[in-house]
């Protein structure tokens, strides 16, 4: 759950500000694929645990990849 909660910050911050300066979409899309395997990891093994935290995760990771493409797009 420390994996969720530790990003919900900078997803709250671009929400709140737009503001994607300084970011690294390669970090983020890199994070998302570690907890995507992870996510399948736990399936395969039947840890509930491990499948629900890095999917959460992962949910999280892919929707600041999406913000960053977008804003970075068509933003401002």
């Amino acid at each position: 759950m420390v994996n969720v909660t530790a990003m919900l910050p900078q997803l709250v911050r671009i929400i709140r500000t737009r503001n994607i300066e300084g970011l690294s979409l390669a970090m983020f899309v890199l994070y998302f694929l570690v907890q995507v395997a992870f996510s399948i990891e736990g399936f395969f093994k039947k840890n509930r645990m491990l499948l629900v935290c890095m999917g959460l995760s992962a949910v999280v990771s892919g929707t600041i990849i999406l913000l960053v493409t977008y804003l970075r797009h068509f933003g401002e």
